[in-house]
């Protein structure tokens, strides 16, 4: 499992207006649960493989215990039916020490940017197209290599998407006033504060979650 280190810290988010209060419960208002989301929906309801669950002769004190569970290839755990067990690599995502990873191409990424607009740094596998070398000949060949890429999670569908200034847009034009402000930037002054209007969006439209 990769846990990369990045630029970012968890932001502190405040509380809107909702009409169905009973419905939801806001992110400053519950303390994500530790252990393992099979799916987006099972950690929008908060309803995970809670790390009491998780049947292991790891010591379950250790700090990183979810995510030495994760790095097996299968976990077991208890459920209503029984011991059942499950593929490490179907996984959503977890929560350790009250962040969140999730599952991106088989990796486990941590998400150190927690809001209606996530961001996240995973390592991903590029093209390169070969180049002509006058002592072997013209033969072509592609090589892979890692690459170290940005990424967005729009909270409210999970999908994760490659971090550009159009989909940064994209998802800023939700909140008109917010969008018009950034849009009214240079094109120099949107790229050099792209950051700081992801942080003004989140700390406007906190996130919730079903109940």
């Amino acid at each position: 499992m990769r846990l990369v280190l990045l630029l970012f810290t968890f932001i502190m988010l405040q509380r809107p207006s909702f009409s169905q209060l009973d419905s939801v419960i806001f992110s400053n208002d519950l303390k994500l649960t530790d252990g393992i989301y099979m799916t987006y929906s099972d950690f929008r309801s908060n309803s995970g493989i809670k790390k009491e669950q998780l049947v292991s002769t790891i010591n379950k004190e250790q700090l990183d215990f979810v995510g030495k569970i994760i790095d097996q290839q299968k976990f077991s755990y208890k459920s209503n039916s029984g011991i059942l067990s499950a593929e490490s690599n179907t996984v959503w995502g977890f929560v350790q020490n009250g962040t969140l990873y999730i599952n991106f191409k088989e990796d486990f990424y941590r998400v150190p940017v927690f809001g209606s607009i996530c961001y996240l740094v995973a390592n991903v596998t590029a093209m390169n197209a070969g180049f002509y070398d006058p002592m072997f000949g013209s033969g072509s060949t592609t090589n892979r290599t890692k690459e170290v890429r940005e990424f967005l999670i729009n909270f409210y569908d999970g999908i994760v998407i490659e971090f550009t200034l159009q989909k940064v847009e994209e998802l800023l034009s939700r909140d008109k006033s917010l969008y018009a402000e950034y849009m009214n930037l240079s094109r120099r002054k949107q790229r050099d504060q792209i950051y700081r209007y992801l942080r003004k969006y989140n700390e406007s439209h906190p996130v919730y979650f079903l109940k």
